[in-house]
């Protein structure tokens, strides 16, 4: 009887716990989720959305606000290395001639210097003809969790740099990670 009542408490616990772990967001969704409430006038496209825009032709400036450590790893193909601290006017003279119809795509690691960038920037990228000035949602990090095209100085890659090691528990293939070029457990894609 003891038995009986001990396995029906178990399966009713199992039976609440298991779906509420399954909801719980992962630490990259939960880092998301505070970006967007620390900056909520930043737009914000995911890496479908980028890469769909990217493969129909659509004009993006595609930023990445790392470090040069960072961007020397690897970088989201047709990226554009800036610094992330760069102000407004820095941004409206070095790219402003070229953005009429184009979309403004900034990245970082997960996206808190992006989203940085992408507030300070979106006025003077609008003003210069700009369709719209978006933070990549999870930066590189999801975009590396989901495979998707990495290059490195060398070409291809599956690496990506962890910005720090607390950072680095939100990449999924930790075995990417890598501080310089070509010291990752992946290595250089085939």
């Amino acid at each position: 009887m003891t038995r009986s009542i001990t396995a029906s408490a178990l399966a009713v616990l199992l039976a609440f716990a298991v779906p509420a772990l399954a909801e719980q967001p992962s630490p990259l969704d939960a880092v998301e989720a505070d970006l967007r409430k620390s900056y909520p006038a930043v737009a914000v496209m995911g890496s479908e959305e980028l890469a769909t825009l990217e493969k129909g032709g659509v004009e993006v400036l595609l930023l990445d606000a790392r470090t040069d450590a960072e961007f020397g790893v690897s970088r989201i193909p047709g990226a554009q290395r800036v610094d992330p601290r760069m102000s407004a006017k820095q941004f409206q003279s070095t790219f402003g001639a070229n953005l009429k119809g184009k979309k403004v795509v900034v990245y970082c690691a997960v996206g808190g210097r992006s989203s940085d960038l992408a507030s300070r920037i979106d006025a003077a990228a609008k003003d210069a003809g700009a369709t719209g000035v978006y933070n990549l949602e999870g930066g590189i990090f999801r975009w590396h969790n989901e495979k998707r095209a990495l290059e490195g100085p060398s070409g291809p890659t599956d690496e990506v740099h962890p910005f720090s090691p607390n950072a680095a528990s939100l990449i999924k293939r930790q075995e990417g990670i890598a501080y310089r070029p070509g010291t990752s457990k992946l290595g250089k894609a085939d």
